[in-house]
């Protein structure tokens, strides 16, 4: 049975990706302590998975530099946490995560498993790119196992690093359970959207370059059946922006933004489109060989996509005929697409469905041990670990 410490920081209600490893884990007896931020203050979102939920309050700055810190720090008191579990391994989420099992392992001495969520470094640009990279450089070798969502980025990150454990494909494919068998509308029963119109939604960050502007444009082009859903967090304020914008182009009964909503609950919105969206700009490399769960979940959900012609996007449209890339991001490009994937002759029928229990085994080789002996094991560990509160969602 392994002892693991997983270490993320992010909202825990939102990353399906984490949620989904500690319900496997979980299930088959291995011991679990999450480390996670708390960005509310309120400590949400761990109720539900069954495992002890460490917080650890972070702060989101427009100040770079305060920004930078605060992940350093968050590291540090996670590290702190670690040591003190006494795991035997620790699943490190991404850098801040690789960063803070690195500092910890020089006294607990546990395998780090390092679940690379991102091409983190390639994702940022001037001081913040280097500083990452070099902290990237000088913590993977430490790393026993290596995990990541998506094949172009292993070749990448192999290249990149010679010598590292060879990385293992984890895709972010949505869970047979999570996949609503009936029907849902949320929208219409929520937004003014009659039966005869179709229904687009964009899900993610709503920011400046992630494509909600053009998309709202291609809009003013397409028929007037077609409606724009765009749901997820808005990027400081430009959520106001894009109300003004929409005004201007009297689209206020075409285009509905709507607040995020937690991943427990986002397969039944996703359930409810007619047409779902996952545009990435080619603006470096971790978003070209990106992996979204949400293009999984649309294939598994049998509903027409719009995304890009990258490798991996491509490969996964290609490989379950459902969907349409573009190599433009234009409106009038958007328009044209959203006409066509409005034919449901876009979406092939018969094409086989990937699911994550298809990929436990992944995650069970790593950690091994027989079920029986890993509940036996687990429960032996609760009862010796010192525990400093009963609640076990604690700070630093």
């Amino acid at each position: 049975m392994a002892r693991i410490c997983m270490v993320l920081r992010g909202d825990i209600r939102y990353d399906g990706r984490v949620r989904k490893e500690i319900a496997t884990l979980h299930r088959y007896g291995h011991a679990i302590e999450l480390i996670v931020s708390d960005f509310t203050g309120m400590r949400l979102g761990g109720d539900d998975l069954g495992v002890p939920v460490h917080y650890l309050h972070c702060r989101i700055s427009q100040n770079p530099a305060a920004n930078f810190a605060d992940q350093i720090l968050f590291s540090y008191k996670a590290a702190r946490i670690a040591r003190r579990l006494r795991p035997t391994h620790i699943h490190c989420h991404n850098l801040q995560g690789l960063l803070a099992g690195v500092w910890a392992k020089r006294t607990t001495n546990a395998k780090i498993v390092f679940d690379a969520h991102e091409l983190m470094p390639e994702s940022l640009d001037g001081a913040r790119r280097k500083v990452w990279d070099l902290i990237e450089r000088r913590s993977i070798f430490y790393s026993d196992h290596i995990l990541m969502p998506e094949s172009n980025r292993i070749a990448y990150f192999e290249n990149k690093y010679v010598g590292i454990p060879k990385p293992v494909l984890l895709q972010n494919l949505p869970r047979r359970d999570d996949i609503p068998q009936g029907t849902f509308d949320v929208f219409r029963e929520t937004y003014p959207i009659t039966r005869e119109q179709t229904i687009v939604l964009y899900t993610g960050l709503i920011a400046p370059g992630r494509c909600v502007d053009e998309l709202i444009e291609a809009l003013m082009m397409c028929d007037p059946r077609f409606v724009l859903v765009v749901l997820g967090f808005a990027y400081k304020n430009y959520a106001e922006t894009l109300k003004q914008r929409i005004k201007e182009l009297d689209l206020s009964n075409r285009v509905f933004l709507h607040d995020p909503v937690p991943n427990t609950e986002i397969i039944k919105y996703m359930a409810s489109c007619d047409i779902g969206v996952a545009l990435y700009r080619n603006t470096d490399i971790n978003n070209y060989f990106c992996a979204p769960n949400k293009v999984y979940e649309y294939i598994a959900l049998g509903k027409p996509i719009i995304t890009n012609d990258y490798p991996g996007l491509v490969e996964a449209v290609k490989k379950h005929g459902q969907g349409i890339c573009t190599g433009s991001l234009s409106p009038t490009v958007l328009a044209e697409s959203c006409e066509r994937a409005a034919d449901r002759s876009v979406v092939k029928g018969g094409r086989r469905k990937c699911f994550w229990e298809e990929q436990e085994g992944i995650l069970l080789k790593i950690y091994g041990g027989s079920v029986d002996q890993s509940r036996v094991e687990a429960r032996q560990w609760w009862m010796n670990i010192e525990k400093p509160e009963a609640s076990r969602k604690i700070g630093a």
